[in-house]
């Protein structure tokens, strides 16, 4: 994926945790991060081009494109995770993902990478 049109990736945790983060990426590049730990925090901005750019290539550095159609959710758990994924391409690229207390291979990377990316964008424009 050269370039991102749109992404959303969401992610809960049982004890109340949760991260939105979302790029729309049709007129100007739009950013939404949801954050919730105990204390709910937003932000809503838009950003320069290149961080569209960056957002796909770290999609690419994490093999994102091998999520697409994981689906698999853990029905006997209640406690856990819950996590959907959706990337979109200008070329008409797409990436869907979806799993309950279960992921793909290299999730933890993953999250850890959109939780750094998306964590700076929050420090930058919240200051």
């Amino acid at each position: 994926m050269k370039e991102i049109k749109s992404f959303s990736f969401r992610y809960g945790r049982n004890d109340g945790y949760m991260a939105w983060y979302r790029l729309d990426n049709e007129k100007g590049v739009n950013v939404g991060i949801d954050l919730y730990d105990g204390e709910e925090r937003s932000l809503r901005c838009e950003s320069a081009q290149e961080l569209a750019v960056e957002l796909a290539k770290l999609l690419e550095e994490q093999n994102a494109a091998a999520w697409d159609g994981f689906y698999d959710i853990e029905t006997c758990i209640c406690a856990g995770d819950s996590w959907v994924f959706h990337a979109y391409g200008k070329e008409g690229e797409e990436i869907h993902a979806m799993g309950h207390s279960k992921h793909p291979e290299g999730f933890a990377e993953m999250k850890q990478a959109l939780d750094d990316f998306f964590g700076k964008i929050y420090q930058e424009y919240q200051a």
